[in-house]
């Protein structure tokens, strides 16, 4: 699996230890039969969408619970 994390704050070792434990964990999914290596090649190939800034979607976090009602 080439790397495909990328974590800034994080040492390159410590960046390192976690690919492996991921390289790890998929590859016992793979042995307990719950994935296939068809299914890894294609989540290798994802692409991955950047998630929206909080400032983009700003009403979604508006607290509609808690308004006022209107008596």
């Amino acid at each position: 699996m080439p790397d495909f994390l990328e974590i800034k704050c994080l040492a390159e070792t410590e960046v390192k230890k976690l690919l492996t434990d991921i390289e790890a964990r998929v590859a016992d999914k793979i042995k307990e039969g719950l994935l296939t290596e068809r299914e890894v090649r294609e989540i290798e190939e994802m692409r991955l969408r950047p998630l929206p800034d909080i400032q983009d979607v700003q009403s979604v976090y508006d607290s509609h619970l808690f308004k006022k009602r209107s008596e």
